[in-house]
């Protein structure tokens, strides 16, 4: 036998490890839909490569020997590894994986708590999440689709918007609230107040929609960049915070965070999904599409 570099043909390969789980070149041969005589002059083949017998042939029986048992434990491995990684390709080339670009915050704090519903319904999609924090998802196109804060879909790309007008509440962690959720103004004025980078003038506008300007905050500021920092500092107990009720959902449920009165403005920004126009058909993105649509769906029915 002519193993090229060292290494027997896959054909070859699969001859004699049949034949060892078998412990029959005719049953082998069955599996294999082949001839016995050409499973046996592979085996045959094999062992002369090698310089040693896999087999013993005892009164028309195969018994494997120390090495044969060996070897065939090993290329077992390898030969299921290469039927797994064949069967993961053709998987991938009927259903892609999809790369989302997706804003970190969003990700963490909505998307991912509900990905296993997605998963669930649908298992052979696979999802692929890369964090984007600053608007340029669009820079470059390695990716399959992208939810964002926007004013409108970005020219070009195909989409739909998800979400308009969030609600900012102003919340706090409990213990940081005392008596409970309703503060008198002076007592608002007396927190720490924390301020994030895309929500420069919350505070401002919380002022100015109860003719409050004049009130001197006298509680401190806290600064942060990203709203899974300003979300986590509210939590911790640093400081209140007027954040979309969108980002703080698990929050708000399991208590780590309460409202603070009844005040309500309006987001800015509104959530979109968008994609390149030459991934509209892609099986797998239809899918996710149709599932976040349900998923949307079902977070505004628990809102009313």
């Amino acid at each position: 036998m002519s193993m090229r570099h060292g290494i027997p043909s896959l054909s070859v390969l699969q001859a004699f490890e049949a034949s060892a789980r078998y412990q029959s070149f005719s049953k082998a041969a069955a599996e294999l839909q082949q001839t016995q005589g050409a499973i046996c002059k592979k085996v045959n083949e094999l062992e002369a490569g090698l310089g040693f017998p896999l087999f013993d042939r005892v009164r028309q029986r195969l018994v494997l020997t120390e090495p044969g048992i060996e070897y065939a434990r090993r290329i077992r491995v390898h030969l299921d590894q290469i039927r797994l990684d064949t069967l993961e390709l053709i998987q991938h080339q009927t259903s892609p994986p999809i790369r989302l670009a997706v804003g970190v915050t969003f990700a963490a704090q909505w998307l991912v708590p509900r990905l296993r519903n997605f998963h669930e319904r649908y298992p052979g999609v696979e999802l692929r999440l890369m964090g984007r924090d600053q608007p340029t998802y669009f820079n470059d196109l390695n990716f399959d689709a992208a939810i964002y804060f926007g004013q409108s879909l970005v020219p070009g790309m195909a989409g739909q918007a998800l979400i308009t007008e969030d609600e900012i509440w102003m919340v706090g962690a409990p213990e940081l609230l005392g008596h409970g959720r309703e503060c008198s103004t002076s007592e608002i004025a007396a927190l720490p107040w924390i301020h994030t980078r895309d929500q420069a003038t919350v505070w401002q506008a919380w002022r100015e929609t109860l003719n409050l300007s004049p009130v001197e905050h006298t509680g401190g500021e806290h600064y942060f960049d990203m709203f899974i920092m300003a979300i986590n500092a509210a939590v911790s107990g640093l400081g209140i915070a007027l954040l979309p009720r969108l980002l703080i959902d698990q929050e708000l449920h399991s208590g780590k965070l309460v409202r603070i009165g009844q005040y309500v403005s309006r987001g800015s920004a509104t959530l979109y999904l968008s994609f390149p126009e030459q991934k509209r058909e892609l099986a797998s993105l239809t899918k996710f599409i149709a599932w976040m649509e349900s998923a949307v769906k079902d977070y505004k029915a628990s809102l009313d």
